[in-house]
């Protein structure tokens, strides 16, 4: 099988309300799952999310449960690192990565 690599999508978090984003990232999954490749998701201005940010982690964690492959997200904020860190270690399915 040949190596496609990740389906990179990005997500502008600025001001707007995390069930936003979260539908969002719920239909990125969705296209790389169908695309049989690893999603890479770039949270732009996570620090500047118009509603919780805490909300919106719980909201996250809630997407990758059982996501059958290695999601990687990307974000400057540093809000999602530790929490997906843990999430790294405790996920059956596989890796989680935060960057």
């Amino acid at each position: 099988m040949v190596d496609v690599g990740e389906l990179q999508f990005r997500i502008a978090c600025e001001g707007r309300k995390a069930a936003e984003v979260l539908e969002e990232v719920r239909r990125g999954l969705g296209e790389a799952a169908l695309a049989r490749r690893d999603p890479l998701v770039v949270l732009e201005d996570l620090g500047r999310l118009g509603d919780s940010v805490v909300g919106f982690i719980k909201g996250l964690s809630r997407l990758l449960i059982g996501y059958p492959g290695a999601v990687t997200l990307w974000e400057t904020s540093g809000y999602s690192e530790a929490f997906l860190s843990v999430m790294e270690v405790q996920s059956p399915s596989g890796p989680t990565h935060a960057r």
